[in-house]
């Protein structure tokens, strides 16, 4: 079974199917495998899933993996997207900012994501 099979909602799976390439040519497929892993650990729940319905909450988990290299990390992952037209926002920061926007950061995201 693929890792897109397990996936909780189908936005989650919408959102993997974008995202996924992005952070694979970044990490690499082994290092994806262990960002997931840790983070399926500390959110008891599909990232994705949790990406979409609550960011910064995400964040928190991706801020607990990297500590201060977080945000630096979550803006070379959205350079990397708006490079391939997954992204729709004019600076990696505009994504970055959706995720710690804890009140409006879900609206943000699936506006610069395209998604309903």
């Amino acid at each position: 079974m693929s890792y897109g099979e397990r996936f909780e909602s189908p936005l989650g799976r919408h959102v993997a199917q974008i995202i996924r390439p992005a952070l694979e040519a970044l990490l690499g497929k082994t290092g994806l495998r262990v960002l997931e892993h840790h983070l399926e650990k500390l959110l008891q729940e599909d990232p994705y899933s949790v990406l979409c319905s609550e960011p910064h909450r995400f964040y928190l988990a991706v801020k607990n993996i990297f500590g201060e290299g977080a945000d630096m990390m979550i803006r070379i992952m959205a350079k990397k997207m708006i490079e391939e037209g997954v992204l729709e926002a004019s600076d990696p920061n505009e994504f970055l900012e959706a995720l710690k926007d804890q009140w409006k950061g879900r609206e943000k995201l699936l506006k610069m994501l395209r998604l309903p």
